[in-house]
This record gives structure tokens, C-alpha cells and sequence, in this order.
């Protein structure tokens, strides 16, 4: 494995205008370091260069990249799909070396895509890594219709090692050159009972598909426009402090909108405060002043930003979106200051500034707010029910909790209704040693999570045990412990 070259100067930010003539191999280095989000833009950038992107590809994921703070793999294998070239076969192949079991449906359309010159070389490493690892990769083989005798012999050989295996391999071939094969571990099985166990009904619903139509179409390249977002900010989480900072002081007004957000509902570290109170006080973008004032919240009893958080918010000559934002900066605060409640109101009563007056409710954590939320829930307008979604969790209002149930179905708001399920969700006395439990109920009634969704529901249980002055479970969670 080749050492990584030298990425990008951490503090070169790479924005969405420049990833057209950025090399692509810095922008996979940028991408591997958090420092700008995989979106369609950036995959636009890389796969209209076509072939041309490919070496750069190539050479990026065959180095050693075990010091990037995110790894890539798969979605260069996505990426070498949707292109489709033979020249990406090095990595894939390496790929493979790598970790040869279940290869991924990607993988899989890459190999073929690239054609059938990826054959030679997946049959030395089937030869290389022998039948025993290399299950997988003689499904992989077999997954090339075009009835090379190379492979035919490869899947009559896997019948000592593994014959119902190999059966249904050359089931999935199509070479009709199987079918003495297959008749004779057919009649073998009839006096062989460990082999008529292995080969099961195998051979005779491979013998059946040998006589389908034959078809060797190359599959059509997945869209990456299903599966990745049109915009996505880079990795805050995974930046340093002075790269964050960085972000907050660039050129582009989006992403130091997108740097203020992050620090949104997140302890504040000192260095971060004077930085997003010049932002807040005098951006020339109103989205960064907003958003840079929510999230100022966590430092809001701090005489300054107090002062200026309410002095945007008096300011009715300032932009809604402004003033909301001051508003949510100072939302933790509103349940005993009858002037904030007072704006809130105000807020709640302008569409246009709606859905930010209910995230101040629930923000506030005042469950007077409980009748509006509930009123929202179905709202037309999706910010205002999402929001509204978050306030029934917040009010801990398990009357919805099946009404949030529904939602589980709604990729639109599953995640928001996961989050406010697990925090509204009747139980019995909150107990941190019943969280477990209470996590695996919800994965059950959701039809299972996945890695993001888990974590949301973990998020949700913590943040509902601190909500009651427990300590958190899941961010330091011991099998041991069954405190009550």
C-alpha cells in the first residue's frame, strides 16, 4: 500500500464554485479530512470529468489512508460504478484483497461495468486467496454471463469443496456447458446422502435457469443522485477548532452559515464566543447574523451576548430571520421572561416566522406550549411539523406517542419522530438501567435502525434521563449497571 501524498493545507478551503477546477484527488483528500461534505455537487465535479477522473480515484484509494478522519471506500466504489472504467480495476481488486467477503452490490456493478477484462484478475485472486475464502468472489465470478470456460472451470472445481454452492453458481452463470455437471451430482446425490444434503434443490433450479433466455446486459449505473443530498456541509464534528474557526472566517457566507450551525445546541469553546459575536453583529449575510445568534445560545446569560441577542430582537427593523434568530438564541430563557414569551407570540402568529416561534417553544422547555405542538403535527408546511414533531418530545407528551409511531414510515420524518418517540414514549419509574431494554423496544416497533438512526434514539434516551436529572446511559454505558 502506497503512503498518502500530501493533502491540502488544512486551512485551503476547497468551496463548491472551485470543485470544478480542483484536482480531483485534492478533493477526495478534502472529503477524507471533513473539510467538505460528499453532495452532489462534488460528485457532479468529479464524474463529468469522465475517465479522467479515474487515475486520480485510483491513486487516492490505493494509498494508505488509515490517518483520514473518514474513510472513503465505499464511496470511491460508488463513484467507480457510476463511471464505469476499466481503469479503475487496480482498486477494485485491491478492494476486494482487502476484504473479499459480501462484497457490496456496488462493488459487484463496478466489476462489471469495468468489463470483462476484470475477469482475469478476479480469477487470480480467487486463485490466491483459494475456495475456502473465496466464496464470494466466485459468486462475483460467476455474476459474468458471458460464458468464459475460465470461470465454468473455477465453479466445476468449487463442487468438491462446496456442491450445492457450486450448483447454484452455475445456476447464476447461465453457461449451459454446466449442465453435465450439474446431471451428475444429481445422480451422485441418489447413493451420496451428504451430498444430497449439500446440493439440496440446487441443481435442479440451476438446470431450470440454463435454459432461460440468455442475458448479458451490463447492469445500468446507480444513481448517485438517489442516494446522495444535493448539499452537504463539511464534517464540523471531525474538524479542529482552529479549522472550524477557519470555516467561520472564510469568504463563502454559506459556509460560515454552515460552521455557525454546528456549533448550534454544543458547548461553546472560549476561542469560538468572540467569533460568532462579530458574526452575529455585523455579517454582511442575514443567514450567518441568525444563525451565528442561535448559537450563541449556550452563552446567552453572558451580559454582552444577552444584550445583543435582545437588542436584534426589539429591533423590528431588522430582518425576520434576524430577529428569529435572537429570539431562539434566548429560547432556553423564555419560560420565566414574559417579554420573550411575548415575541414568541408575536412570531407564532406571522407565517412566514411560524415554524421558528414553535422550535423557541420547544426550545424553552415550557410545556404550556404542549396544544400547539399537537395542532401541527399533520401541518402542510414541513419545517412547521417537524418542528412541531420535536415540541410533543420535548413536552414529553406521550398521548402522541403512536401518532409518532405512524411517522416511522415517513423517510420525510423518521428520523424527527424517532428522536421524539424515544424522549415522549410512556414507561413506567425512568430508570438508566431500563434504557437497554427501552432502546431495543424501539428498534423493534421501528422495523430495526440503522447505525445514524441508532444513535438518534440513543441521543433521545440520554437527553430524556439528563431532562430528569439522571445521569446519561448510552455515552458511557456499562452491561454491568443496573442502577435504578
Amino acid at each position: 500500500m502506497m503512503p498518502a501524498a500530501d493533502a491540502p493545507p488544512t486551512k485551503v478551503i476547497i468551496t463548491a464554485p472551485q470543485y470544478a477546477t480542483t484536482p480531483v484527488y485534492d478533493l477526495l483528500a478534502a472529503a477524507a479530512n471533513g473539510l467538505i461534505g460528499i453532495d452532489q455537487r462534488l460528485l457532479h465535479a468529479i464524474v463529468d470529468r469522465g475517465e479522467a477522473a479515474v487515475e486520480d480515484i485510483v491513486r487516492f484509494g490505493l494509498e494508505d489512508r488509515l490517518d483520514d478522519r473518514i474513510n472513503l471506500d465505499d464511496d470511491l466504489i460508488t463513484i467507480l460504478q457510476y463511471i464505469g472504467s476499466p481503469k479503475s480495476l487496480p482498486l477494485l481488486i485491491e478492494f476486494l484483497r482487502r476484504d473479499p467477503v459480501e462484497p457490496s452490490e456496488d462493488m459487484l456493478h463496478s466489476l462489471q461495468r469495468a468489463g470483462d477484462s476484470a475477469i482475469p484478475e478476479l480469477l487470480k485472486l480467487y486463485a490466491d486467496l483459494g475456495p475456502e475464502i473465496g466464496g464470494d468472489l466466485a459468486f462475483v465470478l460467476a455474476s459474468f454471463r458471458n460464458r468464459d470456460a475460465r470461470i465454468l472451470k473455477v465453479l466445476e472445481r468449487r463442487a468438491s469443496h462446496d456442491p450445492g454452492d457450486a450448483a447454484f453458481l452455475m445456476g447464476v452463470h447461465g453457461d449451459p456447458g454446466a449442465k453435465p455437471m450439474l446431471e451428475r451430482l444429481k445422480q451422485q446425490a441418489i447413493t451420496d446422502a451428504a451430498l444430497a444434503t449439500s446440493l439440496g434443490k440446487e441443481a435442479d433450479e440451476a438446470l431450470a435457469s440454463l435454459d432461460a433466455p440468455e442475458s448479458l446486459e451490463i447492469p445500468e449505473p446507480i444513481s448517485l443522485w438517489d442516494l446522495y443530498p444535493e448539499h452537504l456541509e463539511p464534517v464540523f464534528d471531525v474538524l479542529t477548532i482552529e479549522e472550524r474557526i477557519e470555516f467561520l472566517k472564510c469568504p463563502s457566507a454559506e459556509l460560515r452559515a454552515d460552521a455557525a450551525t454546528s456549533f448550534i445546541d454544543r458547548e461553546l469553546p472560549g476561542e469560538v464566543i468572540p467569533v460568532l459575536v462579530e458574526l452575529a453583529k455585523g455579517d454582511p449575510n442575514v443567514g450567518v447574523r441568525a444563525v451565528s445568534c442561535t448559537a450563541l445560545s449556550g452563552v446567552a446569560d453572558e451580559v454582552e451576548v444577552s444584550e445583543l441577542l435582545v437588542s436584534k430582537l426589539r429591533d423590528r427593523k431588522l430582518p425576520p430571520p434576524e430577529r428569529c434568530g435572537a429570539l431562539l438564541g434566548l429560547a432556553p430563557a423564555a419560560k420565566s421572561n414574559p417579554e420573550l414569551r411575548g415575541y414568541i407570540d408575536e412570531f407564532y402568529a406571522n407565517p412566514g416566522t411560524m415554524a421558528r416561534a414553535i422550535e423557541a417553544m420547544w426550545r424553552s422547555m415550557d410545556t404550556a406550549y404542549v396544544d400547539i405542538f399537537k395542532r401541527h403535527l399533520s401541518d402542510a408546511d414541513f419545517d412547521i411539523r417537524r418542528q412541531a414533531i420535536k415540541g410533543v418530545g420535548f413536552a414529553q407528551a406521550g398521548s402522541e406517542a403512536k401518532t409518532l409511531q405512524t411517522m416511522f414510515e415517513d423517510e420525510e420524518f423518521r428520523l424527527d419522530a424517532l428522536f421524539s418517540y424515544a424522549l415522549c414514549v410512556p414507561v413506567g419509574k425512568l430508570k438508566r438501567g431500563d434504557m437497554p431494554q427501552l432502546m431495543r423496544k424501539i428498534e423493534d416497533i421501528a422495523g430495526g435502525l440503522s447505525e445514524a438512526e441508532g444513535e438518534v434514539v440513543e441521543t433521545a434516551l440520554d437527553t430524556r434521563l439528563v431532562m430528569h436529572g439522571l445521569e446519561p446511559v448510552f455515552l458511557s454505558y456499562d452491561p454491568e449497571d443496573e442502577e435504578a
